[in-house]
Formats: structure tokens, C-alpha cells, sequence
């Protein structure tokens, strides 16, 4: 397989079109070097040395401030401005969004760059890089592109052959998000009937690629990865037999452990992460097989199982908080949920929820409630522990997008490209409603202050 990575601007055939680009922060130089390093390395490779070799001039004041960023950027408040995976830290949805107003206007959005394709990738950042994924209009190849979140433009784009494939006509070449840290990013995709997995650096250049075997399912692939510590998690739950959990090493691409899990049935989920009181991580995984499963990402091993729970399709992601998991299923207008109680390595059916519930959106714990945007639009606050409705509105046409928070407010898109922003409250309230300038069915990203929001052609920045 042959990579063409094409550099931003002209060469990538679409000059980034900035409309209103941020201005530069006015760091030191030092102080710029080292949040530059911070969005391309780990912490133990940045050297202060490195700074003189730079050309930059090292006074006092530049070190003390040298030092202070990498103090800041030790706390877990730092490692929460990044954006790493399809839904943002352990796929809770909720980030850091404070230069966002609630009634916006055209003045809010500091960019919008043309992307070198469509799809419905969500974006996914990484210190001053933005990382989607589009397909070509041949169907014949697909790309990750990486853009500057400060300017917008495109620093680069990577593009990779692929083969035709059956999907729904709501589906795309390009719907899977990729997972970043701070060496790489991963996507995984489907090319013909087999599921590839992609590693690039921050550069753009390739770093491995793994086949992970046979791919079959009625509407196609757009389930996402994700990389928990050293881990690339590939949650492959599909119709044929090579069905299974993947853990790689997100440096090589060689397997760590493989989960068989052959079932006929397909899961669109992303595996949300769950810590319990001892510290030790776990992924919560749904399927309409296997139903809700706790799973060990440094062995594979199944910590516990929540069975009976569901007969249709899973689409949307399992969320997790207070000790509970909320997740839902669905086929046509039929829909299910189960919010199941974990404790010590046991799992409990605590009630079903009677509510207007979602089919693709995931939806947002906060507080002690959760917010649901279901696919036509409807939107729903409901008591986490009791299933209580809080209240429900109808606020958008229909929906794939999933909601985002920023622990205040609830951010949500249609289809058609309506934003509106919610307050997370248990009293229904109405901030702020923005028409985009085209559709979408990807989830925005909110992290450094800010909206990245993806819609069918274009990236946007919304925000200081």
C-alpha cells in the first residue's frame, strides 16, 4: 500500500481558507518552544537545551516560564485540554469551553478551512493540531488531514487507497474518528472486507499498519479506536467470524491480546473508560451479543458481564458515572436502555429507562443527570440513579451528532447543521441557536476553550 502525504495549502490541492484567524500568542520564545514540544512529545523528551539550538534566546524569566509549563502541564487539569478520541477523555463528552458564548454569532467562529474531502470523522486534538478524516469524491482513497488549531491551515494530509464497500447511504469512506496522543494517531478502518489499522506520526508519516482480518456487516463500518496508556483498543464487534477485541501496542502495532467474540452481530460503539476505586482502568464495551462487558485494556481479560439486556442494534456509546453505565440500543423507531450498577467486579440491571431515547447520539452524564438528544431532535434531562425525567423538548430537526458538554452548558447539532446550546440543569433552558453553513453528522470537539466543530466539508473553530 502506498501513502502520498501532501503538505498544506496549495499543494494539498485546497488552500486552508481562514476567515477569521486566531491571533499568535504572544509567548516568549522559550515559552512558545516549549508548548510547541508539548504537542509533539512526551515530557521526558523536551530538553531546555534544545531551546538555545532553536534560536531562541534563554533568559531567566524564559526558563521560569519553561519550568511553569511543564509543572502545568504535569496536572490532570493539562491532560483535559487535550481532545485524544471520539468523544474526548474516556468518550465522557464533556471538555473545557469557556471562550465559547451561548448566543453566537459569525464574529465567534475564528476559522473555517475547506477540507480536502467530505465525511463524517470527528475532529480530535492534540496540543496545536487538529486531526479529522475525509474520503475522496473517487471512493477510491481516504485521508487524515492535520490542521493548525490556532490558523487553520493544513499542515498536512496523508492519503491511503481503498477498496469499495457496502455501507448505508447515511455511512461514509471516512465516518471513523481517529485516537491521538502524544507520539501519534490511529484510525482504523474497513477497505474491501478487512479491517485495517493505521498509525501515523504528527507528521504525517506512516508509523505502522495492521490488518486485523475480515469485516462483514449489512451498513458498513464506523466504529472508532482508542488508546488507553500504551494500548490501541480496537473494539471490532461485527457479523463475521473474525469478530473480536483488539489491544495493540500503540507503538509497533503488534497484538497484546485479542478477545475473541464471534456473534453475527454488529456494534458501532466506542468502548468509554471506567476507573474504579482502586485507581486500575477498564473498558466498559457494549454489544447486542455480549450485551455490557467490564474488560481489562493491558490483558483482555473480562473483569465482569451484564447479560439479557438487549435484542436490537447498538449504535451509541456506553457512558459511565456515579458507579452506574447508561447505555442504549435500538432498530427503526424501536429503542432500549439499561443503566446497570458496578461494584467490585459485579455488574446489576438497576432500571430501564422510560424516555424518549436515543438510537445513535451518546449522551452526557453531569451532576447527577443525563442529557439525552435522540435522533429526531428531542432533547431529555433525566435523575441518573432513578430514571425520573426532568423534562424533554423537541429543539432540532434529526440528529446523528452526540452532544458535548462543558459541564454547564449542552452543546448539539443536527443534520442539518442547527447548533443549539442547552443548559445542563434540571430546568429546561435555552441559550443560544446558530445555523451552520452546512449538514453534519460528526460530534464536535470542545477542549482549549474552545468548539472544534467538523461538518460535512469544512472544519470551524469557535471560540478565544
Amino acid at each position: 500500500m502506498t501513502l502520498l502525504t501532501e503538505g498544506g495549502g496549495l499543494r494539498g490541492g485546497l488552500a486552508a481558507r481562514a476567515s477569521r484567524p486566531c491571533p499568535p500568542w504572544r509567548f516568549p520564545h522559550a515559552w512558545r518552544f516549549i508548548w510547541h514540544s508539548l504537542s509533539r512529545a512526551p515530557l521526558m523528551r523536551i530538553d531546555p537545551w534544545r531551546l538555545a539550538r532553536q534560536g531562541c534566546a534563554v533568559s531567566k524569566s524564559s526558563l521560569v516560564q519553561v519550568l511553569g509549563a511543564l509543572l502545568v502541564s504535569s496536572l490532570p487539569c493539562a491532560a483535559q485540554a487535550e481532545w485524544t478520541r471520539f468523544r474526548g477523555p474516556d468518550g465522557q463528552g464533556i471538555g473545557q469551553a469557556d471562550g465559547v458564548p451561548s448566543a453566537l454569532t459569525d464574529k465567534n467562529f475564528l476559522w473555517t478551512t475547506e477540507l480536502p474531502g467530505d465525511g463524517h470523522s470527528s475532529p480530535v486534538l492534540w496540543g496545536s493540531r487538529v486531526f479529522t478524516a475525509c474520503q475522496d469524491p473517487s471512493g477510491k482513497r481516504r485521508c487524515i488531514t492535520c490542521l493548525d488549531a490556532d490558523s487553520g491551515k493544513i499542515l498536512w494530509t496523508t492519503w491511503v487507497p481503498c477498496e469499495e464497500q457496502r455501507m448505508h447511504a447515511d455511512n461514509n469512506l471516512a465516518a471513523a474518528t481517529p485516537a491521538v496522543d502524544a507520539e501519534a494517531v490511529y484510525i482504523g478502518w474497513v477497505s474491501g472486507n478487512r479491517v485495517e489499522v493505521l498509525a501515523l506520526d504528527h507528521g504525517g508519516k506512516q508509523l505502522w499498519r495492521r490488518d486485523l482480518g475480515a469485516f462483514q456487516a449489512l451498513h458498513g463500518p464506523g466504529g472508532s479506536v482508542m488508546v488507553v496508556d500504551d494500548t490501541v483498543v480496537v473494539a471490532n464487534d461485527q457479523d463475521s467470524p473474525d469478530a473480536a477485541l483488539h489491544g495493540l501496542d500503540r507503538k509497533t502495532g503488534e497484538t497484546r491480546w485479542r478477545l475473541a467474540r464471534p456473534s453475527g452481530q454488529l456494534s458501532y460503539a466506542t468502548p468509554a473508560v471506567r476507573t474504579g476505586k482502586d485507581g486500575v482502568k477498564e473498558l466498559v464495551v457494549s454489544s447486542p451479543a455480549h450485551d455490557l462487558t467490564g474488560i481489562d485494556p493491558r490483558t483482555g481479560k473480562q473483569h465482569w458481564s451484564a447479560t439479557g439486556l438487549f435484542t436490537l442494534n447498538i449504535i451509541a456509546s456506553p457512558v459511565v458515572g456515579d458507579g452506574l453505565v447508561w447505555v442504549t440500543a435500538g432498530r427503526g423507531g424501536a429503542r432500549e436502555g439499561a443503566v446497570v450498577a458496578v461494584d467490585d467486579g459485579t455488574a446489576r440491571l438497576l432500571y430501564r429507562p422510560q424516555a424518549k431515547l436515543p438510537y445513535v447520539p451518546t449522551p452526557v452524564l453531569i451532576g447527577g443527570h443525563v442529557y439525552l438528544w435522540d435522533d429526531q431532535g428531542t432533547a431529555s434531562c433525566l435523575d441518573l440513579k432513578t430514571g425520573k425525567q426532568e423534562w424533554s423538548q423537541a429543539v432540532t430537526g434529526p440528529t446523528y451528532s452526540s452532544p458535548v458538554s462543558d459541564g454547564k452548558r449542552i452543546f448539539g447539532i443536527s443534520r442539518k447543521g442547527e447548533l443549539v446550546v442547552l443548559a445542563a440543569s434540571p430546568e429546561f433552558r435555552e441559550l443560544g441557536r446558530y445555523r451552520l453553513p452546512e449538514g453534519t453528522h460528526a460530534t464536535p470537539a470542545i477542549a482549549r476553550g474552545c468548539l472544534f466543530i467538523r461538518t460535512f466539508t469544512r472544519l470551524m473553530r469557535v471560540g478565544p
